[in-house]
């Protein structure tokens, strides 16, 4: 599969504002099922400095500042991506380590540091009350890791609406869990203190994913967003994603940007602005499949 990924982000002053200073995590990087083609960031007003740089866990991202008077800002993305089906999509689920063994390994020198920090608390994936029970109806003794997870994914997938307004990123996961909505990043961070709570190593994943319309209804320019999903590592597969929000077993139509703890160190867009009033935010996103009959710009 091949996509294009036009993300435009808008922030409109009410007054001008003096400075700001920003960190944006929408670079696409390679990996075994993803390489990237293009990409290009452009940013109005031009900015006083800028530099792309790595975090801790190996995302890109990009630190900019503009450093003058401006009453709005614009940060226009574009990639170009050649996705292949993720080695996961052929492993028998049932042929899967138990899930004990692999807590039981997590837990034990053998494991590397890189992969056991994601077993712990974080900002926004807490281990709320009745959320180890709620688990452990898809993690039944000795079953099979991924097995478990498909599990795990269709019960939340059905069990939660899409709800977008019902939340916002300072949503606390307990009203989440109480009201049984939300939107992909709630449904993923959810889906972390599931794993998380039974000593299994999980991470947020940021990124798209194509938005389909209706049958025979066009689809709207701008009407996609950005996307979170998870992994879960396997010792024997490694990192293996599952989006709870389609209730699929992540393919070749998700595009990855990066990957933290939880969508705190993942924001697409976020930093300090001294303006001194109020500002509007405005998001735009695009995922275009080229290989049906699309043109690249």
């Amino acid at each position: 599969m091949n996509y294009q990924v036009i993300h435009i982000t808008d922030y409109i002053y009410e007054f001008p504002a003096a400075l700001c200073h920003n960190l944006m995590f929408q670079i696409p990087q390679d990996s075994e099922f993803q390489k990237v083609d293009k990409y290009v960031c452009e940013i109005s007003p031009k900015p006083s400095s800028e530099e792309e740089r790595t975090d801790f866990f190996g995302n890109k991202y990009l630190y900019f500042s503009v450093e003058r008077s401006h009453k709005k800002l614009t940060v226009t993305s574009q990639s170009v991506l050649k996705l292949n089906s993720p080695a996961w999509m052929k492993v028998d689920p049932k042929s899967t380590m138990a899930w004990e063994k692999v807590v039981e390994w997590l837990h034990t020198t053998k494991a590397p540091n890189e992969v056991r920090q994601y077993y712990l608390e974080s900002d926004h994936v807490k281990f709320i009350e009745g959320i180890k029970e709620y688990t452990l109806k898809s993690f039944t003794p000795s079953r099979p890791i991924m097995e478990a997870m498909i599990d795990l994914n269709d019960r939340i997938f059905k069990d939660f609406a899409f709800t977008p307004g019902f939340t916002d990123i300072s949503t606390p996961l307990e009203k989440v869990f109480e009201h049984k909505k939300g939107v992909c990043q709630d449904f993923a961070h959810f889906s972390l203190a599931c794993l998380r709570v039974i000593g299994l190593s999980a991470r947020y994943v940021s990124g798209y994913i194509e938005t389909i319309p209706p049958p025979g209804k066009p689809k709207l320019i701008g009407s996609d967003a950005s996307h979170a999903w998870i992994a879960v590592f396997m010792p024997e597969q490694g990192w293996v994603e599952f989006d709870a929000t389609n209730n699929l077993l992540v393919n070749d139509k998700h595009i990855r940007v990066a990957v933290g703890r939880d969508f705190a160190d993942v924001t697409p867009l976020k930093g300090i602005v001294y303006s001194g009033s109020k500002q509007e935010m405005k998001v735009s996103v695009d995922v275009t499949n080229l290989d049906q009959d699309y043109l690249l710009n």
